[in-house]
Order: structure tokens, then sequence, then C-alpha cells
């Protein structure tokens, strides 16, 4: 078993995926770092999706037929094989192979290509803890939504189950040709590109002294560090691909924000902007301040970053202080007078009370890595989770209040309780946020993470007088998350506002940071602007030549289709915004997109092509008002033009 392990873990992905970009894949890794790859190999970094076999697949086949929400499944498996045969999809039976699994440790989905590329997971997925069968929509779709919902792995979940992965979506064919390197998190997602490493050390002559020609997390600073890990464990979006280890996160991604999301039964983040949702360890890590004021990085805990398997770390155990109490040395030594637990209870546990199980995983609960403060009056108020009451259920969250004020009379836990107090007041857009959301933005202490989501609450009260300042605060700050924010949020409230904000935005396509570069960008283009002067405009058009990669890179998506449709629309490129909207529609003929067709149609000069689209957009349609008042003046055109 472990040389088929070994070997699936350097398979190439479909089609012989690329070895560009100076990588080279897991195998090359082995012959020198024999140990480390036995390691990793069988860690579940190397596994998170690997081929369909009689030794990958966890779930049940031999159960051949489940219902699951009221849908028949077929399990059947021949010559080593596993099959599934769903009536879901299309309302008629069909048998899928099994290619790949998804997990390992406590769910597994099972994936297949459909004939357009597009690798989906089917319905059927094992809970390996409870060794059932579930539906995969229970996750994503708990509430029943009408219609088939279908999961699209190499869309929805791209970047992260495997190594150097590209999408490859043609747009002409509407088919996906995707490919990666390797199954899992390779080597040098983490390392970085390996081809000059290795070739040096293959030479006659080898270097000397440590390698410099590879990315160690260790030797970055603890920013950067974290970094490597935030690529996958964090909620995001992708604004330019091709992230290596060691560069600036924010030069390729921004944290999809508590401030920016709709309203959610299952949201993202806690009120006081805690994660809430698995997979988010960096942003927990990102506001605790073991990283914000002791620089603790991701492997000063997970020491041994080749074996994820936190049951094989002894370090984590729940009852081991030592990696905590190599900073709180002095509470350690007086534990209990730190606790009023006993020394070996879990409420003497750094881990219990500081890092509850309040993050929720698929059907598991997993810890906060916020290191934060139990804080049982947003339990009262906001119904978060407080480790107090996760030990003491039978005890109300008022109780643990009074015993924390006893213990704890200085009331330290006073950030945690204003943060949830502001953001959640921001959220129902209550202006008596304002005061409490300056004083969040204006400290310091409480990094770019805390700080940038207070920023985003602030510009989008921005009509009260109190707020004014903020926004140029923003764009003016050392932190380039905070800076992302204020460019994606900056909008002129009256006509006196126009220029400072224009200014604003000018300044920041010169921004050391991609990401509010091409904000900058897209922000300058909402408002209208399509040129600016000398080196400015040389900034402005490298700035649109992100966006435009970036719209390239989602265009398999509809609802991004339409976005960018809008941004070439007002930057007067009618051709591009027409393919874009057109597009979308291809994609899902439901997206929202005719309206805007039209209008592109009309604003080229093609007044036939707008009338017959603008004719057929139905009452039902959301968009029918608005199309109607452009029909009336399209018409009259058409009548000037005769």
């Amino acid at each position: 078993m472990r040389a088929w392990l070994l070997a699936c873990l350097t398979l190439a992905g479909p089609l012989g995926a690329a070895t560009g970009a100076g990588y080279v894949g897991a195998a090359a890794c082995r012959s020198c770092h024999a140990r480390e790859f036995q390691i990793w190999a069988g860690s579940r970094h190397s596994r998170m999706v690997q081929p369909a076999t009689v030794h990958s697949v966890r779930g049940d086949f031999t159960q051949a037929k489940i219902v699951l929400r009221g849908e028949m499944y077929l399990l059947s498996t021949r010559d080593g094989a596993f099959y599934i045969t769903e009536s879901y999809l299309t309302g008629k039976p069909q048998e899928h192979r099994i290619q790949y699994t998804l997990g390992n440790r406590r769910i597994q989905h099972y994936l297949t290509t459909l004939a357009d590329g597009r690798v989906i997971v089917l319905p059927p997925s094992w809970d390996i803890g409870r060794g059932a069968w579930f539906h995969n929509l229970d996750i994503a779709d708990p509430e029943f939504e009408p219609g088939v919902q279908v999961q699209v792995w190499n869309k929805q979940c791209y970047s992260c189950h495997v190594s150097q992965e590209e999408k490859h979506f043609q747009p002409d064919s509407l088919r996906y040709e995707t490919s990666w390197l390797n199954f899992g998190t390779n080597c040098e997602r983490c390392h970085g590109p390996g081809a000059e490493h290795v070739a040096h050390y293959r030479a006659t002559v080898k270097p000397q002294g440590p390698a410099h020609d590879i990315v160690m997390q260790t030797r970055l600073d603890a920013e950067r560090n974290t970094m490597v890990c935030a690529q996958c464990h964090s909620f995001r979006d992708i604004y330019v691909n091709g992230f290596r280890a060691g560069d600036n996160y924010y030069d390729y991604f921004l944290p999809v924000m508590q401030y920016a999301l709709p309203p959610d039964d299952d949201p993202a983040y806690w009120a006081d902007g805690r994660t809430r949702r698995f997979s988010n360890d960096a942003f927990g890590l990102w506001q605790s301040p073991c990283f914000l004021k002791g620089k603790v990085t991701c492997v000063d805990c997970h020491v041994q970053p080749h074996q994820t398997e936190i049951e094989r770390n002894p370090q984590l155990r729940p009852d081991a202080n030592a990696l905590c109490s190599r900073c709180h040395e002095a509470i350690q030594q007086k534990l209990e007078a730190h606790t009023h637990h006993a020394a070996r209870s879990p409420g003497s546990s750094c881990v219990e009370c500081h890092m509850p199980r309040s993050v929720l995983s698929i059907k598991a609960e997993i810890r906060d890595h916020s290191m934060s403060l139990p804080a049982p009056e947003n339990s009262i108020r906001h119904d978060i989770p407080n480790a107090c009451n996760e030990c003491h259920r039978d005890r109300g969250a008022a109780w643990a209040v009074e015993r924390l004020n006893q213990w704890y009379p200085t009331g330290s836990r006073r950030k945690m309780i204003l943060r949830a107090d502001a953001f959640a007041a921001a959220a129902r857009g209550n202006p008596d946020a304002v005061p409490a959301l300056i004083e969040i933005f204006a400290d310091r202490e409480e990094g770019q993470f805390v700080r940038a989501n207070a920023a985003g609450y602030l510009i989008r009260l921005a009509a009260d007088s109190r707020v004014s300042g903020v926004l140029r605060r923003a764009f003016e700050d050392p932190q380039p998350l905070v800076r992302a924010v204020a460019v994606r949020e900056a909008r002129p409230s009256t006509a006196a506002d126009r220029s400072e904000v224009q200014n604003l935005l000018v300044r920041a396509l010169g921004d050391p940071v991609t990401t509010v570069r091409m904000g900058a960008a897209v922000a300058l283009v909402g408002m209208g602007v399509r040129q600016l002067n000398g080196d400015d405009q040389a900034r402005f058009t490298a700035a649109q030549a992100l966006y435009r990669e970036r719209a390239t890179l989602n265009d398999d998506d509809p609802g991004q289709d339409v976005a960018s449709g809008k941004y070439f629309y007002l930057l007067g490129d009618m051709d591009r915004a027409i393919a874009a909207f057109r597009l979308s529609l291809r994609i899902d003929p439901s997206t929202p997109a005719q309206y805007f067709l039209a209008g592109a149609y009309a604003a080229k000069g093609d007044l036939q092509e707008a009338h017959r689209i603008l004719e057929a957009i139905q009452p039902s349609d959301s968009q029918y008002a608005p199309a109607q008042r452009l029909l009336i003046k399209v018409k009259e055109r058409e009548k000037g033009s005769q």
C-alpha cells in the first residue's frame, strides 16, 4: 500500500500539467529529502485529492442503494473502480465513474469529470467519523434551495486541493481543460518553485552552507511566513493567479471581509469579526495578540509541518501548555492563580480557554485560532460561544460574566465586547456604531484585519459627519488591507467629494500592492474616468491590464462576467462588454444580463440588435422596468436615424 500511495502522490494531473514557471513536482524532492517526503506522503496535505482506488475510497459502496434528500443513488464497484448512478443532474439515470476522492479525515467527497470538463462533486458524500452517507449539499445548501445545485470543483474549489493547478476554461467552447502538477499540497506550494534548487544540488559541484534558492518559512518574517499557509487557509478572492511561497498575499488575494457580506443564516464570521467557518485559520491567527505582538507563526506551533495530523503532534494536545509557556512563563509558574482551576483540569488548559472549538467545520467543530479571551457578554448579546460555557454547559452566560468579573476585574475583554457591539450594529446600518468603529480603526494594536473591517463599515456609513476623514486616513494607512478596503469602497457621496476621491484613487495607482492598484483602477472607471495625464495614465493603463487578467481568470463565472462587462462598458470598450455579457448568458441563460447587453449594443450604435434584445425581456425579469425605459430611447433614436 505504501508503494501505491507514493506513486499516486507523484502522478501528474489530467493532460500532464506543464512544469513551467520553475516547478518540478514532488518526485524531484524525494531523492534528497526522503524522510520529509515519506512523512508528507502519509499526511493529509498530500492526500486532499487523490485518485479513487480501493486504497483511497473510504465510503461503503456495498450499500448498493441509498436515498438522500428524496433521491435514489446506486453504488457499485467493478474491477477496482467505483461508480455512482444518479438521476439528479438530468432527470435520467446516469452512471459516473469516480475519478478522485476529496478529503480523508472527517468527510470524503467523490468527484467525476463531465463531458465538458467540469469536475463535479457528486451528491453522495461519506461521513468517515459516523460511517454514514449524506448529501453533499447538506454542507453548502442546508435550506434545500430549489433547482439542481452542482458544485463544480475546478471552479468553486480552484487552487487549493491540488498543486500548480491551471483552470484552462475555454470561453468559445465552454469547456474546461484543467490540469495540475501533483495531487494534494506538494512541496513547492510551501517552498516555491524548485527547478533552480534541484539543478544546483544535482550539479557536480554542489552549493555549500544553507540553501538560498528555495523558500524556508522559518527564514521569512512572521507576516510572509503565515502568508504561505494563508494561500489556502483563508476565505479569499483570487485577484492574480500564481502566488508563490514568500510572496505578498495581498498581491494575489483579498480576504472576503465581514463588512462586505450580505446577511446569512450561516455566516462566515461571528459578530465580533472572528472566523466562524472552517479553513480560515490564517484570519484567526492574524487577529490574535500572539501574532500581532509576539509574531507567532503557524509553524511555531505546528513544528512538524510535513506531518499535519494534530493527533500525531503531541505538542498540540489540549493538556500540553508548553507551547504557550514559551512566551507566558510567568503565567505557567502560577497557573492556578491565573486560571482559578485545578492545574491538570481542562480549565487550566491554554487552548481550552483561548482556542475553544467555536469554528464550524464539516460536521465538526474546530479550534479558533484568534487566541482570544472568553467574553460571555457576547454570548448574551450576540449568541457567540464562549470558552467558559463550552465546559460549564449547565451554567448560563450571566454566571460566566459574574465569575470573570470577580477573577479579572480590569475588564481585559473589553475589546472583544466593543468589536461585537460595533460590528453587529454597523451590519444593521445603525449609525450608533460609528464612535466604536472609529475607536477600533484608530487602534493600531488591533491589526489590519480588524481595522480594515472597521474601515469598511465606516466608509459605508460615510453619510454620518463623524466619519469625515476616515477615507483619507484609510488611503494613507501603512497596512495594505486597509488601503485595499479604502479603494474598494471609495465612492464620492457628493459632487464636492468627487475631486478628493479621484485624487486619492489616482495616487493609489502607484501603490506597491497589486490588489490596491487594481482596485483603484476599477473605482476610477466606476466614476466614469477614462483618461488621465502623463505618468498617471501609464499607471492607470497598467492597473487596467491587471483587471483584464482577473476577468479572464474568472470568466467561467457568469456573475463575474456581468461585473467585467459593466467595467468594460464604463470604460467605453463596447466590444469587450458585449463579449462578457454574452458569455454570462451562454454559461447561464438566467443571468440578468440582457438589459446590460442591450445597453452595450445601443452605445455601440447597433440599435436594431439593442431593440431586439429589449423587446424579448419579460416582465418577470428584474431589469424589465429599466429595459422598457431604454427601449423607448432606442426607438426614438431609430426614428431620428431614418
